[in-house]
């Protein structure tokens, strides 16, 4: 992950926002591990969506989250994750 990046997850972190996040880390890694997770994991892999994290290309970043979502493991994990949010 670029400085950048590592930089705005911590800014992030601070926000209350953040800190909810923060406090559901054991579930969020859980949600991770899960067998729908790693299948999201591996839709959102690979050196191209490395670089267009890197270089902040959008576009291709929120195509791939779109891919992964339409998929029956992408909307039960985005599901499972709005639950956790609550």
């Amino acid at each position: 992950m670029s400085e950048s990046i590592d930089k705005r997850a911590g800014e992030f972190l601070k926000t209350p926002e953040g800190q909810k996040l923060a406090e559901k880390r054991p579930e969020l890694e859980k949600l991770v591990a899960s067998s729908d997770g790693q299948r999201v994991r591996e839709l959102l892999g690979g050196a191209e969506l490395e670089r267009a994290a890197k270089s902040g290309d959008i576009g291709t970043l929120a195509a791939a989250v779109k891919k992964a979502l339409s998929t029956q493991e992408g909307a039960r994990l985005a599901g499972q994750l709005r639950e956790l949010m609550k």
